[in-house]
């Protein structure tokens, strides 16, 4: 989760001293791998310059020196380089803590000290050059190392130096002059000795706190950086999060996907424990568990909670984010011993807001005490308001398909109880129409043809809102769905209006443009039947004398093409957005036909889009219309 920033009070401030050593122990981690590779790398070079610099200055410039003990001197520091590289490479392939590198690091300074205080000895003493070379070594160690380590290094330095020089003094170790270098000698001068020493050891002072304040200043800055850098990582994360969540509770309206949804992407955007929502009840008193993540089913099965007495669902209702950090010690907690149990420490909860008042309360769980700060609440307030118009719009769309459901209940319950009747009376009708109880009149006979009329008119209204109401509930297709030919259905259809088709001087035609004589489609031949039944009926019907329906058939990628196409009176543009609505005929439509239940549009739609399929039209008043059916392609060998 990153590092957060302080909101002032002790436990944040706690937490934020500890992120910042945090930080500081890993930059100083990287910068001693770093730098122990980086000295073992030049430590190569220093060994093989000495070896070459002792030579060159013993032929070339013809100074007298111990050749044989610096020589010596630079094959050590190759050798226990040797050993530093292998002791390296090892440790960073083991994943070495710090403590082992700087370990290796201070070994390395150790042995580099004594290699440097021969060096010094060894070519003169105090009146040796090479007294400049623990300069380097004391930069080195103020930059790796923390401060007091690099004064005590530099002391050390001091000491060495300080401590040959005046053995070299009162004579106890023997001097090593450089021959033909000074005309003089110089290391038992009093002044010359003092001089050396005092500016050695001034230099490797302010050396060592200059080097070892611009070091802090940079490590300041560069925790800083890598601060900023974290926060903002850290907020980009959580906006793609509330994004995320927007994108994932948005995908469905199915309600119980969207509390689900909205848990589980909450609990693992925020990196928590556990989080759920709790929705009041119908009587808004009791808040129930309704969506759960990470928390186990005794939590859960706790106990009731009352909106009116719990003090923390009142304090969230009211429109609050309420952050508590230690919940087992919380006054606000209704059961805080099941909470210890849990494990839980930390509890943040957020109010999940409606149009019409508070609906429920997301909450986030944490094993940490103190976890949560003010960015953590702006998140969940952020991401409980994305998750009440979520679940608002689930809730309404969960509503309305319970109405359209009763709707068709409803319907499907009043039609089927019509249907006998008007059965009965449309065979009592046809009875006395034929003379089977009696001779009619002319006028009694014409009477009753019309009241037929309304009969079966009323009957094709029936059969259809029977048809709608089945389809509405999922019933109309059943489970009877198998590979059907769907030439050989088309074949039937059509040459059931050849001669209504004809009476009306009307050019009726079938043409396939099929890769193969075999299409197939997953469906049942009553609802391919009904589909394109009534597209072909309502072409030769809406289509003038004289006209043409044109019926075409062909193939795309995984999908079967049928195109219904006549030269009729087509449908007014301003129509064409509500074609497909239950009960809606097009003005032109009702002045050619005056009957007509406005069902068989909506009832087709309902069956392509059930056969996962998809119907598209287009038309121009007077010139014609075309409907476009689109049915996934299957294999005869479907298995159901």
């Amino acid at each position: 989760m990153g590092f957060p920033k302080s909101n002032g009070n002790a436990a944040d401030r706690l937490y934020w001293d500890v992120s910042q050593a945090g930080i500081s122990r890993n930059l100083v981690k990287a910068e001693l791998v770093s730098s122990v590779s980086w000295l073992i790398k030049l430590r190569w070079i220093a060994g093989a310059g000495v070896l070459i610099a002792t030579w060159a200055v013993h032929i070339l410039l013809r100074v007298g020196a111990p050749v044989a003990v610096l020589s010596a001197i630079g094959v050590a520091i190759l050798l226990y380089n040797t050993f530093f590289f292998i002791s390296e490479r090892r440790a960073k392939q083991r994943g070495a803590s710090e403590d082992e590198f700087q370990s290796l690091a201070i070994w390395q300074t150790a042995l580099d000290w004594l290699a440097m205080t021969l060096l010094f000895h060894y070519s003169g003493g105090v009146e040796s050059p090479a007294i400049w070379y623990f300069i380097f070594h004391i930069i080195i160690a103020a930059i790796f190392f923390p401060r007091h380590t690099a004064f005590l290094l530099s002391i050390l330095a001091i000491l060495l130096v300080s401590g040959t020089v005046l053995l070299e003094y009162i004579g106890l170790l023997p001097h090593h002059p450089l021959e033909n270098y000074l005309p003089v000698s110089l290391y038992q001068s009093p002044l010359y000795v003092l001089g050396v020493l005092g500016f050695f050891s001034t230099t490797a002072i302010f050396v060592t706190f200059l080097v070892g304040s611009i070091q802090e200043r940079l490590r300041r800055r560069e925790a800083e950086v890598i601060q900023l850098s974290e926060d903002l990582q850290r907020t980009t994360v959580r906006l793609q999060a509330i994004n995320q969540i927007s994108k994932v509770v948005g995908s469905t309206l199915d309600l119980k996907q969207v509390l689900e949804r909205l848990v589980e992407t909450t609990a693992k955007a925020m990196e928590v424990r556990a989080c759920s929502i709790r929705m009041l009840d119908k009587s808004n008193r009791y808040l129930e568990p309704v969506a759960v993540y990470g928390l186990s089913q005794t939590y859960i099965n706790k106990g009731p909670v009352d909106a009116l007495t719990n003090p923390l669902a009142k304090e969230t209702l009211s429109g609050k984010v309420v952050n508590i950090p230690n919940a087992p010690q919380s006054p606000l907690l209704q059961y805080p011993l099941e909470a210890r149990q849990e494990g839980i420490q930390s509890m943040l909860s957020a109010p999940l807001m409606g149009k019409s008042g508070p609906m429920g309360i997301l909450r986030v769980y944490d094993v940490k005490a103190n976890r949560f700060n003010k960015e953590d609440e702006d998140f969940i307030s952020a991401i409980a308001a994305q998750g009440s118009i979520a679940i608002e719009n689930a809730m309404a769309y969960q509503a309305m398909s319970e109405l359209d459901k009763m709707k068709s209940q409803f319907i499907q319950t009043a039609t089927h109880e019509l249907r006998s009747p008007v059965s009965v009376t449309r065979s009592l009708l046809r009875t006395i129409t034929a003379g089977y109880v009696g001779e009619v009149s002319e006028q009694q006979k014409e009477i009753l043809e019309r009241a037929t009329r309304r009969i079966e008119f009323l009957q094709r209204l029936i059969d259809d809102l029977l048809d709608l109401a089945a389809g509405k509930v999922g019933s109309l297709l059943g489970d009877d769905l198998q590979p059907i030919p769907l030439k050989e259905v088309m074949e039937r259809i059509i040459a059931r209006y050849e001669i209504p088709a004809r009476e009306k001087q009307i050019e009726l035609k079938f043409e396939c443009q099929c890769d193969t004589e075999s299409l197939y489609v997953k469906a049942t031949e009553d609802s391919l039947d009904r589909v394109f039944n009534n597209l072909i009926s309502n072409a030769v019907k809406y289509t003038l004398s004289g006209g043409k329906v044109v019926i075409k058939m062909d193939t795309l990628d995984s999908e079967i093409h049928i195109a219904v196409q006549d030269t009729g009176i087509g449908i007014p543009e301003e129509a064409l957005p509500r074609l497909f609505q239950e009960f809606y005929r097009a003005p032109n439509a009702k002045e050619l036909a005056a009957e007509g239940t406005g069902l068989g549009l909506a009832i087709t739609k309902d069956i392509v889009q059930r056969l996962e399929g998809r119907i598209t039209v287009e038309s121009k008043v007077n010139v014609g219309t075309t409907f476009h059916v689109f049915l996934p392609r299957v294999r005869e060998t479907v298995q159901q």
